[in-house]
């Protein structure tokens, strides 16, 4: 056996007990990043520290993005709008306040906000897109740089 043959068995068993651990943890997306970051990591010399940091931030990113379709969800929204599809020519004197709306300032300052406005202006899009984390602003998760060289 060489030596490269046995680092691909060796690897080979790495992931099959990654893809073990991340089952019990319930936490399928992990087996998903930790393959398909293997190589990236190993390509670019990352340490063993960043490699993980990189494979958790996947696995909290997915669960973030899953936990906002299911809060939108419960919250009896008829379907999941972004702040981007958000149509301007009926509400033009709105930019600037939807603009307000998406920073997600609002949040941090522990405000709440309310939408008045006759029927069809746009509050149920509007109220739908502000349970979705602002574009770049992960919720419940620490906010760390990913290594040098990371795929998104």
């Amino acid at each position: 056996m060489t030596a490269k043959t046995s680092t691909a068995s060796t690897a080979a068993e790495t992931i099959k007990t990654v893809t073990h651990l991340a089952a019990a943890l319930k936490a399928p997306r992990i087996t998903e990043a930790a393959g398909r970051l293997a190589d990236h990591a190993r390509d670019a010399g990352w340490t063993h520290e960043e490699y993980l940091a990189a494979v958790l931030d996947r696995e909290v990113a997915a669960r973030n993005a899953s936990g906002a379709q299911l809060r939108i969800r419960a919250a009896g929204m008829p379907s999941i709008k972004t702040i981007e599809d958000f149509d301007f020519d009926h509400q033009p004197a709105a930019r600037t306040p939807i603009h307000a709306l998406a920073s997600g300032a609002y949040l941090s300052e522990h405000r709440n906000v309310v939408l008045l406005g006759p029927p069809g202006t746009g509050k149920t899009h509007l109220a739908t897109a502000s349970a979705s984390p602002p574009p770049g602003k992960a919720t419940g998760s620490c906010s760390r740089p990913r290594p040098t060289g990371s795929p998104a």
